[in-house]
């Protein structure tokens, strides 16, 4: 009895400490990502995950967690056998003091552990909001379903000449990143580039500044801003089983990626467009390949591709993946051949760079600012901007537009906060990037408007020129319109109540539709 409670006892210290040094290395790595990310993550195959992560975790916290339980169990079995004593002088007197070995009892631990456990909730909660999301878990919400658009059943009506699409899903762009005189957090532009083209072009905003949309839960990570800004839907992973809910785990073994959902890439699809997706990184990671292939028919060029058509020098695909200055190559070269095709074409692409932990400064970066991250996006401002500029000199330009947003908000630990920003300030200072260039019609009102990158989806389709019945499409609305979103209709704060709470409609109809 006395080796099983000893057992016991070790086996929670261990896990402690695993998830002590977990947390800490998760802080330091993504520093701003929520449970919803978490929790999807863990749900997904990890095919495509950057090696750098797996290195990082392995150094920085399972050893260290298994070095020092290790030296706790060496401790704890080998306690010394003999007194120890120390002298103590005080007023000129001598008195010994015996030390025995210390050990703790099975209260006492429980007591230790209750401790340590409560420590690291606590901290949890301040870093994810874990009280929160809990509480989201246990209520349910109608909201989605009063509010949901059917794009499959929507009228949508295109012109009959039809505009290209390029689709730029710039990594973690954020008009943060501009000066506090444009409407951004920090002291000085490091993305002077694409400010001017915000300015050149149509880009919503926030206030009479360049502040773009806001972040709506469940949509802050890559895979969920894809999701949200092609189909206007949040990506949130409960479904409830039998009426009284519980985790559905099988997203890690899926055939089909939310079939219930119609996005952009169908609706193209069934216009004729050639749907393509361009990524520097390897598009398998978390369920995008199966996202874009089952939701539009992408043909998917990635990391592999890269490396299957010998187009990447030793050492060249880095981290996370391929660079951009390389990326943009390949795309340009892809641009002109679809180009020369009778039909009209989607060409989306998303870069690499600027990710938290992502390739890292390139031959191209300038050494103006004080640190890596800032040095990187004054590069990818420059490079966005040399495509667009590529892009204006080519024949099939007249009858393109060009759609720019980032993905989400930055995930770099620290970064923002080195400039005062303080994540208790709500969800809704920091705004994501997002211009339309060569767009076939003009906004109705493009400042002062409340909307957050679900909005962006309709309003893809609606810089092409396609005319939305009632302008909504999921829970997006196209700000072409002058029809208000749900964040100017509902408010931010009851919005984002709603989407974080649980819905039976999302879950049986577009998770995972009931089959007839």
């Amino acid at each position: 009895m006395k080796r099983f409670k000893v057992m016991i006892v070790q086996f929670f210290v261990l896990v402690l400490m695993l998830l002590s040094f977990s947390m800490v290395w998760c802080f330091n790595n993504f520093g701003n990502v929520g449970l919803n990310e978490i929790i999807f993550t863990l749900n997904m195959p990890l095919k495509g995950t950057s090696v750098s992560y797996f290195k990082t975790y392995f150094l920085y916290a399972f050893c260290p967690a298994i070095l020092l339980f290790g030296v706790e169990l060496f401790a704890y079995i080998h306690k010394p056998r003999r007194k120890y004593s120390i002298k103590l002088f005080y007023k000129e007197k001598e008195t010994e003091i015996s030390i025995l070995p210390f050990k703790l009892n099975t209260g006492a631990w429980v007591l230790v552990f209750l401790i340590w456990f409560g420590e690291m909730v606590s901290i949890a909660n301040d870093k994810f909001e874990l009280f929160a999301y809990i509480k989201s878990q246990i209520e349910a919400s109608e909201f989605i379903e009063k509010e949901y658009v059917d794009a499959a059943k929507a009228n949508i009506v295109f012109p009959k000449e039809k505009q290209n699409l390029i689709f730029i899903f710039v990594e973690s762009a954020e008009t943060s990143f501009m000066d506090k005189e444009n409407g951004g957090l920090l002291d000085k532009n490091i993305i002077p580039e694409m400010t001017q083209l915000a300015k050149n072009n149509i880009s919503f905003s926030h206030s009479e500044l360049f502040e773009g949309a806001t972040v709506a839960p469940s949509c802050g990570w890559t895979m969920a801003g894809l999701l949200a800004e092609t189909s206007g839907m949040p990506l949130k992973l409960f479904k409830y089983q039998d009426g009284s809910g519980g985790v559905d785990n099988s997203m890690g073994h899926y055939s089909t990626f939310m079939p219930g959902l119609t996005s952009l890439g169908e609706i193209l699809e069934a216009e004729g467009y050639h749907n393509f997706f361009m990524a520097g990184t390897d598009f398998d990671f978390a369920g995008r390949r199966d996202y874009f292939t089952q939701h539009g028919n992408y043909e998917i060029w990635d990391k592999g591709s890269a490396i299957a058509e010998g187009k990447l020098q030793e050492g060249e695909a880095q981290n996370w993946g391929i660079q951009d200055r390389r990326l943009y190559q390949f795309a340009k070269e892809k641009l002109t051949e679809l180009s020369a095709d009778d039909k009209p074409f989607n060409f989306s692409l998303i870069t690499v760079d600027t990710h938290a932990g992502g390739t890292g400064t390139c031959e191209l970066c300038p050494d103006t600012y004080g640190s890596q991250y800032e040095n990187v996006w004054a590069c990818a401002s420059r490079q966005i901007n040399d495509f667009v500029e590529w892009i204006k000199q080519q024949d099939f330009y007249e009858n393109t537009t060009i759609c720019i947003v980032g993905d989400h908000g930055s995930m770099e630990v620290g970064f923002l906060e080195n400039y005062g920003y303080d994540k208790h300030q709500g969800d809704t200072v920091r705004k994501v990037y997002n211009v339309f260039i060569n767009a076939k019609v003009q906004p109705v009102k493009m400042k002062n408007r409340k909307f957050t990158t679900l909005d962006i989806f309709p309003t893809v389709l609606g810089s092409l020129g396609a005319r939305i019945e009632g302008e909504r499409l999921g829970i997006g609305t196209n700000l072409f319109s002058d029809v208000p979103t749900l964040a100017e209709e509902y408010g931010y704060e009851e919005l984002f109540a709603e989407l974080n709470k649980r819905s039976r409609f999302y879950d049986n109809n577009i998770l995972y539709p009931k089959k007839n």
